[in-house]
């Protein structure tokens, strides 16, 4: 990929998740970039298509941040706990309604991209949780497609509705609570107590930022 068309893609991508996907114009783009439309037009045929390229991009970034991430946890109750914070990071960054503006105006896009990437993510899970029945840290009587299905939507749920905020829990906190006890009801006795460490390390690290 050339450098101008590299540019495009990086700083539109940040257009779109501070400012949602509707609003941001070619004028808005050209201008942010001190480029002309034309320069943009000969990279990409219309906004949607430099949008497709911006979703393409996160999920590229996304991809590299699970490798990284599998190979430096020493279990996969650490890998889903890093996963899921390195996630919610970036869908807090998205503006509330990016994705429902995505789906109302790009229904295209949003078909051919989100979609696929939501399974992506489910499969990534999924292959987790069979690795931690082989380590023996999940239980074997559990189906681990259910258990990653469960994980996504409660995922979904939380970074995208404000539900824990009109009870004064921000979405880091009820996210991490969530997720403790999902989890919980999915491991054998070894699974338990790689997970309590877990938490009381979690406990630890929120305690030490508050002060």
């Amino acid at each position: 990929m050339d450098t101008t068309k590299t540019r495009l893609i990086v700083n539109t991508a940040t257009l779109f998740v501070n400012n949602g996907c509707k609003a941001i114009t070619m004028d808005d783009i050209s201008n942010s970039l001190g480029i002309s439309k034309r320069t943009i037009y000969e990279n990409f045929r219309d906004k949607e298509a430099l949008l497709e390229a911006c979703l393409h991009y996160f999920y590229e970034q996304g991809k590299m941040d699970v490798e990284q991430i599998l190979q430096s946890s020493d279990n996969i109750i650490a890998a889903i706990f890093k996963l899921l914070e390195k996630t919610s990071k970036i869908f807090f960054q998205l503006k509330f309604n990016f994705f429902n503006e995505l789906q109302k105006y790009y229904p295209d896009t949003y078909n051919n991209t989100v979609k696929v990437y939501k399974r992506q993510h489910l499969d990534n899970t999924n292959k987790l949780l069979h690795k931690g029945i082989i380590d023996g840290i999940v239980r074997k009587d559990v189906n681990p497609l259910i258990i990653s299905i469960l994980i996504n939507e409660v995922f979904i749920m939380v970074v995208q509705k404000e539900i824990y905020a009109d009870y004064g829990f921000d979405k880091k906190s009820a996210m991490h609570t969530c997720m403790s006890c999902i989890t919980r009801g999915m491991l054998t006795d070894k699974g338990i107590k790689i997970l309590d460490e877990h938490i009381e390390d979690y406990k630890k690290m929120t305690y030490d930022n508050t002060i």
